[in-house]
């Protein structure tokens, strides 16, 4: 399997952002809730779990797996159970709460964003 380098970078990048906000919310080092942006937090979740599957389908060039004849993304899979995981995680943090409208807007971030990864080109590198 061929990786699409420039996107590999871009979404390891992201992804230590993501770790860095996921580590800062369970050592509750995040800034208190902000009144003036409503519902700031589902707007976060949609925007910042799409953009990780959106970043991962790119990297891995779009790659599906056949799961009873059907053809599933792969990326885009394995980013909505690692969400699921760690939403349900935070039922057990004193500083975090579960949420299903949190989990919600995480799963139609994804469908959203892998919908836009699918519709970029990815420019195969030539070989020599």
């Amino acid at each position: 399997m061929k990786l699409n380098n420039p996107w590999v970078i871009v979404f390891w990048f992201y992804l230590g952002i993501i770790i860095t906000i996921i580590i800062s919310a369970y050592l509750k080092v995040l800034p208190a809730k902000s009144s003036t942006i409503p519902f700031y937090d589902t707007i976060g979740h949609f925007i910042l779990i799409g953009l990780t599957a959106f970043l991962a389908h790119l990297a891995l060039n779009k790659r599906y797996i056949n799961i009873f004849k059907i053809s599933i993304p792969m990326a885009p899979i394995t980013v909505g159970i690692l969400t699921f995981i760690e939403e349900c995680l935070q039922h057990f943090s004193p500083h975090r709460t579960f949420d299903l409208v949190d989990l919600a807007a995480d799963f139609c971030g994804i469908v959203f964003f892998t919908w836009l990864a699918e519709k970029i080109t990815i420019k195969q590198p030539s070989e020599k």
